[in-house]
């Protein structure tokens, strides 16, 4: 696996942490970030905000951290390497969201969100840090952030010479993205190894369902699946559906095919959602992690129909993916997540 330093970079030291969700691009100019007119999902004085925020600029380093007690790397990595599928994909693409992208990149100039990569070699980055050959280091709010150059970059990213891939935990739209560009040939990364990482389910919401769909729904799910009481603890085959004051377990249905068809998220695309609510776009449901679940929960519309899933092992993963199988898109969910407009890399 092939690793790079990052040519041109620049660290947000104004001590303000964003969600990894917030912003993937943005425009930098003169160690400034410069959101303008033609940026429309942003509101002026949010605008006012972030162009104001100091960037150190960087160039030919990586970036070591601790975050939330992980360790991990900040890096540049070749596209070619996820041409050549030694960047292991999990999930399916939409056309939508990468038309968008594609626009958005001849807009922009840095990436401002980092794709996150799982590797499963052990290496000890504490190690790295403990020596102190960075040439920075910087404390935001419990993000702990080392820059390293030259022959201790050097030394890191040859780590990585005997890895035979990368697993993508977030971001296969970036990658794609980048991909059929016909300009940006790499991807700013950050790669923690499986130990360091969590997979959390990720829960569905459909929402303003009326009684009545809800109760044709349910008499099909009654008739179809094994029903249990809503106390019975999830489990690989289960999900938990709640609907105002009613709530029950539904086991879904194994079939004797590929691994594929026996991931939960697809049973249940396929035999929930689909077929007992009719619902085919998938655009109409909403996502929530687990660390969002219980927040939503208790102010959710009554008409709202939630569904709780259950995450996948590590090995499950990891087994799906060597043996070729692609998941629906929200299969999962990696914690942590590195922050969003953190750590920027300039593309052109």
């Amino acid at each position: 696996m092939i690793l790079d330093k990052i040519k041109q970079s620049y660290i947000n030291v104004s001590g303000k942490i964003y969600d990894s969700e917030f912003i993937n691009l943005a425009n930098v100019k003169e160690n400034k970030v410069c959101f303008d007119e033609r940026t429309l999902f942003l509101t002026n004085r949010e605008k006012e905000i972030l162009n104001s925020q100091e960037l150190i600029d960087f160039n030919y380093v990586i970036y070591l951290f601790k975050y939330k007690d992980r360790y991990g790397l900040i890096c540049d990595i070749p596209i070619n390497e996820y041409n050549e599928c030694r960047i292991k994909y999990h999930e399916l693409v939409l056309p939508d969201t990468v038309q968008g992208m594609i626009s958005n990149l001849n807009e922009y100039n840095c990436e401002a969100a980092p794709v996150l990569l799982a590797h499963k070699k052990k290496i000890n980055y504490l190690s790295y840090i403990e020596q102190k050959k960075y040439d920075r280091c910087f404390n935001l709010k419990g993000i702990n952030i080392y820059v390293f150059k030259d022959t201790e970059a050097n030394s890191i990213l040859k780590e990585f010479l005997d890895v035979n891939c990368l697993y993508v935990a977030d971001g296969h739209h970036r990658l794609y993205t980048t991909a059929i560009s016909k300009f940006k040939n790499s991807v700013l990364a950050c790669l923690i190894d499986f130990e360091s990482l969590d997979i959390l389910p990720i829960h569905r919401v459909i929402p303003d369902i009326d009684a009545q769909a809800f109760k044709k729904a349910k008499d099909f799910i009654c008739k179809k699946f094994n029903i249990e009481e809503s106390k019975t603890k999830l489990s690989k085959g289960k999900i938990r559906m709640t609907y105002n004051e009613e709530s029950f377990v539904v086991n879904l249905i194994e079939l004797d095919c590929d691994a594929f068809s026996n991931n939960d998220i697809y049973m249940l695309n396929t035999q929930i959602i689909s077929q007992a609510f009719r619902i085919f776009d998938s655009g109409k449901l909403e996502y929530l992690s687990d660390l969002e679940f219980e927040k939503y929960r208790t102010k959710a519309n009554k008409q709202d129909v939630l569904i709780e899933t259950f995450a996948l092992e590590i090995e499950e993963f990891i087994d799906c993916i060597n043996n070729n199988c692609i998941m629906p898109p929200k299969s999962t969910w990696f914690y942590p997540k590195f922050p969003s407009f953190l750590v920027f890399k300039q593309y052109k």
